[in-house]
């Protein structure tokens, strides 16, 4: 490179200076001026002269440079670097607590305090399939997975292995019902709804499970948990079913005082 013809401002030389030297330090700029003005000719001596550099330092710096990279420039004994690549964050697995939400529409995979994974509400496939993943890596156990899939532990170890065998596919389900809702009558309904503020009322929380058991205690309907589940979601009553109890309290405390 032929530098003759370039011409060299003192005043911005030294603002860029100051400017890396705020950035990288005095000792990390000192290193890159040397290590410039070597590759564009000048004599070592000239270097050690303009830099205050010791004969032998400066070969040693020129030496690891060119067969270490840009991290040569730092101080070895330093923990952190400005070139090197940060290592990828690694967190063993024992120490991460998978706890499992829902909030704001969406299901909510929390990893520890930092990381967290949102779903749709309105994706309950990728959900499940989530949930399945992390069981198969003993992440979470089969209580926390049926839980939070309100199936029994039984059906999601089956599942699971099915995700493990049959990809996502294996999840859907492939059964053709009937397209009508022949057995969700509106009286049935009606007292499904009743059955639903009946147990949120008593218990603080309802199941599938419970709600069938109570409807054919007392109406001698035989649904099954997971069709009581399903038009529960298509009424919107699953979104509210922690809500209402906060708001059935205060609405009790409101008219005991007045």
């Amino acid at each position: 490179m032929n530098c003759d013809k370039i011409v060299f401002s003192p005043t911005l030389s030294h603002k860029r200076i100051s400017q890396a030297r705020a950035i990288f330090g005095d000792t990390i700029v000192k290193k890159i001026l040397a290590w410039v003005l070597f590759l564009l000719g000048a004599s070592k001596p000239m270097i050690c002269s303009a830099l205050d550099f010791k004969p032998g330092t400066l070969r040693t710096l020129l030496y690891r440079v060119q067969n270490q990279g840009l991290s040569a420039l730092e101080d070895r004994r330093s923990k952190n670097s400005s070139f090197k690549p940060q290592a990828a964050l690694t967190v063993p697995v024992e120490s991460v607590e998978v706890v499992l939400h829902e909030r704001d529409k969406c299901y909510q995979v929390n990893f520890g305090d930092s990381l967290h994974i949102q779903i749709p509400l309105s994706n309950p496939l990728l959900f499940k399939s989530l949930l399945l993943c992390l069981l198969n890596n003993r992440l979470i156990n089969r209580e926390q997975a049926a839980q939070a899939l309100q199936l029994s532990e039984d059906r999601v170890g089956k599942l699971a292995k099915k995700l493990a065998e049959e990809d996502v596919t294996g999840l859907i389900d492939q059964r053709r019902g009937q397209k009508q809702d022949y057995i969700f009558t509106p009286t049935i309904k009606g007292e499904l709804i009743q059955q639903f503020v009946i147990d949120i009322v008593q218990d603080g929380k309802m199941s599938g499970e419970k709600l069938s058991k109570h409807l054919n205690e007392r109406c001698q309907y035989n649904l099954s948990p997971r069709s009581i589940l399903y038009h529960l979601s298509n009424m919107g009553l699953s979104k509210i079913k922690k809500t209402l109890p906060v708001y059935l309290e205060a609405v009790k405390k409101s008219s005991s005082i007045s």
